[in-house]
C-alpha cells in the first residue's frame, strides 16, 4: 500500500516542520542583529515603551530639515563673499590701470584704460548678478530677478547724461547723480531689485542670519561710480581734451580707492553672517550625532549576546537538519536494527 502514513509519523513531520521554521526565523533574526546591531524585536528591546524613540526619531527629522536650510544659507553667504571678492579684485585692479595713466598720455592710451574699465564694469555686474540654487543673491527680496541691467546698457544711458559736460568735473557730477540720485538713472534702469533686503536666512532653533546687502548699496554703487567714469575714456565724452579726459581718470581711480573702506566692511559683515552660519552647523552636527547615539542605545542589541545566541541556533537548526533526515529514510527494516 503505498504512500501510506501514519498519523504519528504525520505528527511528528509537522513537529519538525514547526521547529525547523522557528528555528530558521531566530537564525535570521540574530544574523541581522549580529551585522546590523540593531534588535529585531524593537518592542522587547524597549519593553513595549516607544516613547523616547518616537521622541528622538521626530527630532532627528526636523534635525534633517534643519540642517538643509544651514547647508542653503551656507551656499547663500558663500557666494555673496565670492561675488565680493571678485568686485573688490577688479576695483583694485582697475584702480592701478587708472594710477598708472602717465602726466602726458595719448588718447589710445585714455582708451586702452578705458576698455579696461568697461571689461571691469561688466565682470563687476556678472558678479552682482551672481545666483545660487536659482535665487538672486543681490536682488533682495526680489530673488527671481537680476538686480543688475547689463553693463552695456547702463553705459549707453550714462553716455547720454554726460553728453553735453565739457569738463570731468562735471562728468563726474552727472555720473555721481545717476547713481545716486533717489528715482535717479540707476533705479529707474540699472537696479531692477527689490529695496527690501532679504529676510533673514534660517538656521533652525530660531536662529536666522541676517543679509541685507543688495547691489543698490551705497557701497556699491560708490565702486559702480568709479568704474563708469573710468569706462567713459572709452567713448566720445570730453572729445579729444587730454587735460579734462586725464582729470577724469584720476577721478576715477579716487573714487575707487574711496571704495575700498565701505566694501571691506561689507565683505566684513556678511563673513560675520557666514560665522554665525558655522556656528549653527557645527551645532546642528552635535546634536545630530547626540540624538544618533540616544537612539542607538535605545534599538542596539548586545553582540556578544546576539553572536552567542546565533551559534547556538545555527547548532540547533543543523541537528534538527539531521533528525529530519534520519526519520525521513526511517523503514521498519531500520526500526528494527
Amino acid at each position: 500500500m503505498p504512500g501510506f502514513r501514519s498519523l504519528g509519523d504525520l505528527s511528528t513531520t509537522f513537529l519538525l516542520s514547526r521547529q525547523t521554521a522557528a528555528l530558521k526565523a531566530e537564525v535570521q533574526a540574530r544574523s541581522t542583529e549580529v551585522t546590523t546591531g540593531r534588535a529585531a524585536d524593537l518592542s522587547q528591546a524597549l519593553r513595549g515603551d516607544w516613547r523616547a524613540l518616537h521622541a528622538i526619531e521626530a527630532r532627528l527629522g526636523l534635525a534633517a530639515s534643519e540642517k538643509l536650510a544651514i547647508v542653503e544659507a551656507k551656499g547663500f553667504a558663500t557666494a555673496a563673499q565670492d561675488a565680493l571678492g571678485q568686485v573688490q579684485d577688479r576695483t583694485d585692479a582697475l584702480a592701478s590701470v587708472m594710477l598708472g595713466i602717465p602726466f602726458s598720455p595719448t588718447d589710445a592710451t585714455l582708451a586702452r584704460a578705458g576698455a579696461e574699465a568697461r571689461g571691469a564694469f561688466e565682470s563687476i555686474v556678472g558678479a552682482l548678478n551672481q545666483k545660487n540654487a536659482d535665487r538672486a543673491v543681490f536682488a533682495g527680496i526680489a530673488t527671481d530677478t537680476l538686480p543688475l541691467a547689463p553693463m552695456q546698457a547702463m553705459m549707453a544711458d550714462i553716455e547720454a547724461a554726460v553728453a553735453g559736460e565739457t569738463t570731468a568735473a562735471g562728468v563726474v557730477a552727472a555720473v555721481e547723480a545717476w547713481f545716486q540720485t533717489p528715482g535717479g538713472g540707476f533705479e529707474t534702469l540699472g537696479y531692477a531689485g527689490s529695496a527690501t533686503p532679504l529676510s533673514p536666512l534660517s538656521l533652525g532653533a530660531g536662529e536666522g542670519a541676517s543679509f541685507p546687502v543688495t547691489a543698490a548699496d551705497p557701497a556699491l554703487r560708490e565702486v559702480m561710480v568709479g568704474v563708469a567714469l573710468g569706462a567713459l575714456l572709452a567713448g566720445p565724452t570730453l572729445g579729444t581734451d587730454t587735460t579734462e579726459r586725464l582729470a577724469l581718470s584720476r577721478s576715477s581711480a579716487e573714487r575707487l580707492l574711496s571704495a575700498r573702506t565701505p566694501l571691506t566692511e561689507i565683505r566684513a559683515g556678511v563673513g560675520a553672517t557666514e560665522a554665525r552660519i558655522a556656528g549653527a552647523e557645527a551645532r546642528a552636527g552635535a546634536e545630530g550625532t547626540a540624538l544618533d547615539l540616544a537612539r542607538t542605545e535605545l534599538v542596539e542589541a548586545d553582540p556578544y549576546a546576539a553572536a552567542a545566541r546565533l551559534q547556538t541556533a545555527q547548532t540547533q537548526l543543523e541537528t534538527l537538519f539531521a533528525l529530519t533526515a534520519r526519520v525521513s529514510r526511517l523503514s521498519l527494516v531500520d526500526f528494527l536494527r
